[in-house]
């Protein structure tokens, strides 16, 4: 696997992962086109920087500390990748790559329209209800294809949905 360009930057890491792909319509052109995003499964971990010092650290000092997560995950607002991962995505689709987001003032893996070539916001897909990859029906769930990648995962991602709702009813491809 590809070391990372910074260890500080990975926050979710896990022996295997998963592309999640379905089709939603373009909030521009109005056109059905494809999109990505990651899940992670049981056992992958998670960094917290929310424990308490040790001893010996001063009452400011945060440990770091990796956390095995008993359920699966959705990341969004994916930050950084490791290169094995990028490459996989960019073969499975070079319409979700790193972009930068007006509406957040960052940068972050977005899904693009195949035909208009808008950005398709993670906000959109991930936290709205019926949103691409929060599903509120097992039919809507059934619709979204998980891709088993047998390959380590590091990731730094700003959104990160724990067993999200519906998820045992998305297909396995």
């Amino acid at each position: 696997m590809a070391q990372p360009q910074s260890t500080t930057d990975i926050n979710v890491r896990s022996q295997t992962y998963c592309v999640a792909r379905t089709q939603v319509r373009c909030w521009h052109c109005g056109l059905p086109t494809g999109v990505l995003a990651l899940a992670v499964p049981h056992g992958h971990e998670t960094l917290s920087e929310e424990t308490p010092p040790g001893p010996g650290e001063g009452e400011t000092a945060m440990a770091e500390a990796w956390q095995r997560a008993d359920a699966n995950a959705i990341l969004f607002y994916v930050e950084h990748l490791d290169l094995d991962v990028e490459c996989r995505l960019k073969h499975l689709s070079p319409l979700f790559r790193l972009a930068h987001s007006a509406a957040t003032s960052s940068s972050y893996w977005a899904n693009h329209c195949e035909h208009c070539g808008a950005l398709l916001g993670d906000h959109e897909l991930h936290c709205e209800p019926d949103g691409a990859f929060m599903p509120s029906s097992e039919a809507a769930a059934a619709a979204v294809e998980l891709l088993d990648m047998r390959a380590p995962f590091e990731a730094a991602a700003a959104g990160y949905a724990p067993e999200p709702e519906f998820f045992q009813f998305m297909r396995r491809g």
